[in-house]
């Protein structure tokens, strides 16, 4: 069954964010906040919105791995995930590589770097110690003091070949962000398969997909966070049926939690979705 949720839109201004979880907890079962330059915070989003709720999962998504060192992320997730046990779930990824560069944090491989920064954060979780020397992590004779009990998922977040495989060979799960349609999932669900059948794993492997969403006449539609992801694949239309129509299309990937990004109104939108477009998908 495909876990439906929302997400947290980086443009909810951080006082405003546990009350808008709140909110959105009885209506779905996954809530995700947003780490982009230069908005809130993603770890102090975490928190508030994991104190705001009670039985939702959190989702991290994403922290950028470029100025998240690992054994600091690591002690950040495995205390929110000690607090409120089975409620965390995480992801890492690449960041904007055009911020990263006026924030200072670019890299000449961003690749390595995403896979050096998961493997040490995975191993550290689990309470191991990491003892990588690599080319930008270099981590070891450290154990967490207090490990998480369940360790969270963590997920990459992915969209081309090299990241998909990366992601397949080496994490628990994939994010494939906004702007993405039904060939595109399809397509990024094989190239993750692939990888994990090189790599010899067979443990589960989690696909969340981030899908913006409107549901209203066009000449309402506002500016999406990017213009790319208008460009690519939405979900929009002047009615629940049409957006139903659309969003039925990715349940038909093979996906396991599909997150509604809001263009719009947050509130309002993530309502209507909640009572209008997904009574109809079921």
């Amino acid at each position: 069954m495909i876990e439906i949720g929302a997400m947290i839109r980086r443009d909810v201004p951080p006082e405003n964010v546990g009350m808008h979880a709140a909110s959105l907890a009885p209506m779905f079962g996954e809530l995700w906040v947003v780490e982009d330059v230069p908005f809130a915070g993603g770890i102090g989003q975490l928190a508030e919105v994991l104190r705001s709720t009670e039985n939702c999962v959190v989702g991290h998504g994403i922290a950028p791995a470029p100025f998240r060192n690992p054994m600091a992320l690591a002690m950040e997730w495995a205390t929110l995930a000690r607090i409120h046990p089975g409620r965390l779930t995480c992801g890492i990824g690449h960041g904007v590589q055009s911020w990263m560069a006026d924030i200072g944090e670019s890299v000449s491989s961003p690749l390595t770097l995403l896979h050096e920064t998961a493997i040490v954060t995975r191993r550290l979780l689990a309470g191991d110690d990491p003892d990588i020397d690599g080319r930008y992590r270099r981590v070891g004779g450290h154990r967490l003091e207090f490990p998480p009990e369940p360790v969270p998922r963590v997920s990459i977040g992915a969209v081309g070949p090299r990241t998909l495989a990366l992601s397949g060979r080496v994490a628990q799960g994939t994010i494939i962000p906004e702007g993405h349609g039904p060939e595109q999932i399809d397509r990024a669900v094989e190239i993750i398969a692939e990888a994990r059948t090189e790599a010899g794993r067979t443990d589960d492997h989690r696909v969340t997909v981030f899908v913006g969403f409107f549901c209203g006449p066009a000449s309402d539609l506002p500016p999406s966070p990017s213009d790319e992801m208008l460009q690519g694949w939405t979900a929009t239309g002047e009615s629940p049926a049409e957006v139903a129509e659309a969003l039925s299309e990715l349940l038909t990937t093979e996906i396991d939690s599909l997150v509604l990004v809001p263009y719009g109104d947050p509130q309002s939108q993530l309502e209507l979705a909640a009572t209008e477009i997904l009574p109809q998908l079921a």
